[in-house]
């Protein structure tokens, strides 16, 4: 055989050896292609059902097939496969014959000539779109369930509660940290194992195991509680919940449990137990009246001694309304007060009269503590009350005896005054200047005498219920000029300013309002140095006028400011020890003016002064 024939038959035979490679790539493959050496032109591609063939060479062939994400990582697989001369192999995305997408599994081999160079590049490609779908959404679930589990473990590790979960044979297939902490053990050492392997008490673990049956039983949760000794703090009090884990056919495949240490809880209660005993006991052996109300004002507990007082049991002064047992002049006055503290939530002081079991009225003297929950929240009042009804009485005899004494003294004080005012009209006539001076200063100083026998007089018409206020119209422009020319012609040491104003018609009495006008401006030159100024000021607003009488005294220190309207109080300080007085003018005052429906107030700062306000209503508007 000559060369030409042994060569004509190995052509023949690798001809025959590629096509058999074909076929069996063709047979085993969903997609043949062929792609010439740069693969920049598809010379052929037999798709079958998943792409569409070529029908004939093309130059656009990734626009056609390849998916525009995965573009990128196609050029960069052919270039190091055409740099290497190796297989081409990559798993990508592709356009379908359909117009979907899919994924594709490629490999192409390189075919060299003698030389070594590629003179083109033979494919195969087979459908992995339903593998890798499978794929996606498996790794799309882990993901989730990766999810889950992290999202899972921060909400349980972020609790102190203890959170587990049992499978049907009583082991552990979760604990959260908290109970791994409490048990002093790790993830390894505890999941996996039953209730004796973690250290449960025999009882223990026999108590849960049978409850664990119950909720498998039944399908509904079950509750406890249980002392356990934890790793770190010793024994503790533990409130747990047992709920089934049901699967989609209904049947209970897992135990959930929670638990909760309450050891805190239960002390306080206990505590809290203790602490009311020890109150009852109190409560119950004193004669003090007791009671205590809630947040509402509704009274929730009245001790022995209310029981005595009032002749009824503590069931029937629950369900009585107490209240009507307040004397009628009393009542409004007193529940106005309690209203006030329960809405601002203060502590309350106030007197009244009370009915007691043989059907007379005693005196009260009650105080009103706040009470506050655990968290801070206002609980309501405990009130403390006394039996005043002897100190009122020594009171009333008290009053009666001022009253009796001051208006006898007021009689022969008149006639004093009178004999002195005709002694200076004589005085004036002989020229005797020292006299008329000694009768000027003792006519003052009656005056003076006068002034206090009236307050103690009125003091006593006031609390004895006498004192009377008759409103009537009248001009107050006309009775701020009476004041302004007595104090024109009596007060020379200070500077008693009279602003102007638009006056107004008062509904009001006469007598007294001059009377709290008087004391505001004696008052102001008492409690300022000599030649500062003295200002008084009437200002019309809103169906009301507002008169206020401002000085550049001693001032009155913050604390004081709220009891300078008190009966008897007064302040003391050094600025003022040497200034006499009985603290009765500005209760007076404040009393006249709450009387008139108006208000009265007092503004100030220590060292440079003080300001007193009150407010009258107008003609036509009546008075609250």
């Amino acid at each position: 055989m000559s060369i030409e024939q042994q060569q004509g038959r190995s052509t023949d035979k690798l001809t025959q050896s590629e096509e058999r490679f074909r076929a069996l790539v063709n047979a085993t493959s969903d997609v043949v292609y062929r792609m010439s050496p740069d693969w920049g032109i598809m010379r052929q591609l037999t798709g079958g059902e998943f792409l569409s063939d070529t029908g004939e060479p093309i130059d656009n062939w990734m626009e056609k097939y390849i998916h525009p994400e995965d573009l990128d990582k196609v050029h960069i697989a052919i270039s190091e496969a055409i740099r290497t001369k190796t297989i081409f192999s990559l798993e990508h995305r592709v356009q379908r014959a359909d117009g979907s997408m899919g994924w594709t599994f490629s490999r192409a081999v390189p075919i060299l000539n003698e030389a070594g160079e590629i003179i083109e590049w033979f494919g195969a490609a087979n459908d992995v779109s339903g593998r890798k779908q499978t794929e996606l959404a498996l790794n799309a679930a882990k993901e989730l369930a990766e999810q889950q589990k992290r999202l899972y473990e921060t909400i349980t590790s972020g609790t102190p509660d203890l959170i587990y979960v049992f499978d049907l044979d009583y082991k552990f297939t979760y604990a959260n940290e908290a109970l791994l902490t409490m048990w002093g053990k790790s993830w390894e050492n505890a999941i996996g194992r039953k209730l004796l392997e973690n250290g449960y008490e025999p009882w223990h673990a026999e108590m849960h195991e049978r409850e664990i049956d119950t909720v498998v039983e039944t399908k509904k949760p079950i509750r406890g509680e249980v002392s356990f000794p934890h790793a770190q703090f010793g024994r503790r009090i533990y409130d747990y919940i047992f709920t089934p884990v049901i699967n989609e056919q209904g049947v209970v495949e897992a135990v959930a449990g929670t638990t909760r240490d309450i050891t805190e809880i239960r002390q306080a209660e206990i505590t809290l137990a203790e602490s009311e005993a020890r109150f009852r006991n109190m409560a119950e052996g004193s004669n003090i009246y007791i009671a205590m109300s809630d947040e509402t004002g509704k009274i929730i507990y009245f001790n022995q001694a209310w029981l005595k007082f009032t002749g009824k049991s503590e069931q029937e002064l629950l369900n009585f309304n107490w209240t009507d047992l307040l004397h009628p002049d009393d009542h409004e006055k007193h529940l106005s007060i309690y209203r006030d503290a329960i809405r601002a939530e203060l502590p309350f002081h106030d007197s009244y009269r009370l009915r007691t079991s043989d059907g007379e009225y005693r005196w009260l003297l009650v105080d009103g503590s706040v009470r506050r929950y655990s968290d801070g929240s206002f609980a309501g009042h405990i009130g403390a009350a006394v039996d005043i009804t002897g100190l009122k009485e020594d009171e009333q005899r008290k009053n009666d005896f001022i009253s009796m004494v001051s208006h006898e003294l007021k009689t022969p004080l008149t006639s004093t005054l009178a004999y002195i005012q005709l002694s200076k009209e004589r005085v004036s006539a002989s020229n005797d200047d020292l006299t008329h001076t000694m009768l000027t200063r003792t006519e003052k100083q009656i005056r003076k005498m006068t002034g206090m026998i009236n307050s103690f007089l009125n003091l006593s018409r006031l609390e004895s219920g006498k004192i009377q206020v008759e409103p009537v119209e009248f001009d107050l422009g006309a009775l701020i000029n009476e004041i302004r020319q007595e104090f024109m012609a009596t007060i020379s040491s200070h500077k008693v300013i009279f602003h102007p104003f638009e006056t107004a018609c008062i509904l009001g009495d006469h007598e007294k309002i001059a009377q709290v006008i008087q004391n505001l401006i004696s008052n102001a030159t008492k409690y300022s140095a000599k030649n500062t100024p003295v200002e008084i000021s009437v200002i019309n607003r809103d169906g009301e006028v507002e008169i206020s009488v401002e000085d550049k005294g001693v001032g009155i220190r913050q604390e004081d400011l709220t009891r300078v309207f008190e009966r008897f109080y007064r302040v003391h300080d050094f600025e003022t020890r040497n200034i006499s007085g009985f603290g009765i003018g500005l209760y007076l005052c404040a009393e006249i003016i709450k009387r008139h429906g108006g208000k009265i107030w007092v503004e100030s700062e220590l060292g440079k002064g003080s300001t007193f306000r009150f407010t009258l209503p107008v003609c036509g508007k009546k008075s609250s």
